[in-house]
């Protein structure tokens, strides 16, 4: 009989602490729901004053059309035309600095991706961070595309003091580009290898 008693008591005690969460739970569902209906509200009134606020600009606007005169509208017409065709040319400079920029980046980097990226990061020097990373990533790819086509590639500046860093067929392999190169970093070697 007193096992029952327990049983009965903790069964109480169990259906009372469910009450319990079940009305703190109605209580922040209340509090949740006032909080969601107040948003609403200020809601719906910022709302309507941002509708106000744009009607009442554009009747001024419509206001200050009806009184200004054909000159002044034209002029307003013309501003804003001029605006246009600043903003229209201001994109045609940028394509065309950027597509010569590339021109010229691709003639080292030899990747067309590498130029592109480098010259859009250098016009208007906004990025010069990602413009350095890119050329060093491009600079080491063709670095080691150098390395693996022609063995060693000679430090600016250096000589053939202890025979040629490049033979004469690896010489007629390079594009103009490298030649040019070569031969303005090596000219001795180079004159030495074209036989002058």
């Amino acid at each position: 009989m007193a096992e029952l008693e327990t049983n009965v008591n903790t069964e109480t005690e169990a259906t009372d602490t469910g009450t319990e969460t079940e009305a703190q739970d109605t209580g922040n569902d209340t509090d949740t729901g006032a909080e969601l209906a107040k948003l609403k509200a200020e809601f719906a009134k910022q709302k309507a004053a941002l509708d106000k606020a744009t009607k009442e600009a554009g009747d001024a606007k419509k206001a200050l059309r009806a009184r200004q005169s054909v000159e002044e509208q034209a002029a307003d017409a013309q501003k804003e035309e001029i605006a246009t065709l600043r903003q229209q040319l201001d994109e045609l400079t940028k394509e065309r600095t950027v597509a010569v920029t590339s021109k010229s980046v691709f003639a080292f980097v030899q990747d067309e991706a590498a130029a592109n990226t480098i010259a859009n990061a250098l016009y208007g020097a906004t990025d010069v961070d990602a413009a350095l990373t890119a050329l060093n990533k491009a600079w080491t790819a063709r670095e080691k595309q150098l390395r693996l086509e022609y063995g060693k590639v000679p430090a600016p500046g250096a000589g053939g003091s202890d025979g040629p860093t490049v033979t004469k067929a690896q010489l007629d392999a390079m594009r103009y580009t490298e030649r040019l190169e070569f031969a303005t970093q090596h000219p001795d070697e180079y004159n030495r290898l074209m036989g002058r």
